[in-house]
């Protein structure tokens, strides 16, 4: 095995925002664990922001640094919310670290994930790297979820340039947030779509995102998302966090506005043209016209709080 020399280490901090998952953080940990390395030994460590402190993981897991083979922080955050568990991380991150990478609490990473991510990242020069993410699902799917791949990043070929990347698995540059002091922004702390836009202001900055074809993460999906109504209200939310960032930029506003009547004419063309003889095409029209009203209401102000109390009780509890 080649091994990379001290100077040359690299120094990866794996950031974990979790909320009411102390079985999926298990898992996720376990997975952690059984990290492999063929090239390299990079210097891992493991920041772990729990952002319920009233129902902690730590109440069913214990000690949660204690799970983990790497060296691991496990902190509170008491402010509620998506963005302000991202961003805690980030500042609990160690100063000198080459790599922030984020997973999520409701997936798994195969043993080569990490070395894919940071091989990629070496290889290539990108400032931010992505990898696939593949459905583990609770129970059987509807045919068109299958059809449709609507849990699905990827697959990717090796090194493509990307326009996205999703903190549920991806690797950016430390040096390069640091140099452009980029945090996650708080205006999406209850809304979601905080990955859309930091990712979108990291590619503004000059960065560039490449894919990792074999870091794969599964996402763990559970029956209560499994339906037509959860997948419409994510595509609004997704329609509406682009127009929102087209709004705050103050750039590209008007060609938004015109693709959020775009996406919703394609919906309905879908929809009248290839409903009755596919349902896959029945629902991506619906998809699609969700999508552009959630682009046309952001123009109108109104926000989809996708991590608003309500609904990530709602969502957690049962996942939990």
């Amino acid at each position: 095995m080649t091994v990379e020399t001290d100077q040359a280490i690299p120094r990866a901090t794996i950031c974990i925002a979790t909320f009411r998952r102390p079985a999926g953080l298990r898992a996720l940990l376990q997975s952690l664990n059984a990290l492999e390395f063929r090239t390299m030994r990079p210097e891992v460590s493991l920041v772990i922001v729990d952002n319920d402190p009233e129902n902690p993981a730590s109440r069913e897991l214990g000690d949660v640094a204690a799970l983990s083979r790497w060296p691991a922080t496990y902190v509170m955050e008491p402010t509620r919310g998506i963005v302000a568990a991202r961003n805690r991380a980030l500042a609990e991150a160690p100063p000198d670290t080459d790599f922030i990478v984020f997973v999520d609490d409701d997936e798994t990473v195969v043993p080569g994930w990490l070395e894919a991510l940071i091989r990629t990242k070496l290889n290539t020069g990108a400032t931010a790297v992505q990898g696939p993410m593949v459905p583990r699902y609770e129970v059987e799917p509807p045919p068109w979820m299958r059809a449709l791949r609507i849990f699905d990043i990827g697959p990717f070929e090796q090194g493509e340039r990307l326009n996205f990347a999703a903190t549920g698995n991806s690797l950016v540059d430390a040096a390069f947030l640091r140099h452009h002091d980029l945090r996650f922004d708080p205006r999406f702390n209850q809304t979601g779509g905080e990955d859309e836009e930091f990712y979108g202001r990291i590619r503004n900055a000059g960065g560039v995102i490449r894919a990792a074809a074999e870091a794969v993460a599964y996402d763990e999906v559970p029956a209560a998302r499994m339906n037509l109504r959860w997948v419409l209200r994510r595509s609004f939310r997704m329609g509406n966090t682009l127009g929102r960032v087209a709004l705050l930029r103050r750039r590209g506003r008007f060609m938004r506005f015109l693709k959020g009547f775009g996406a919703g004419g394609r919906g309905v063309l879908l929809f009248a043209a290839f409903g009755l003889f596919s349902e896959p095409k029945r629902i991506r029209g619906m998809m699609e016209i969700w999508r552009g009203a959630g682009m046309l209401a952001a123009f109108a102000n109104r926000h989809f709080q996708e991590y608003s109390p309500a609904i990530v009780a709602k969502d957690r509890n049962p996942v939990a």
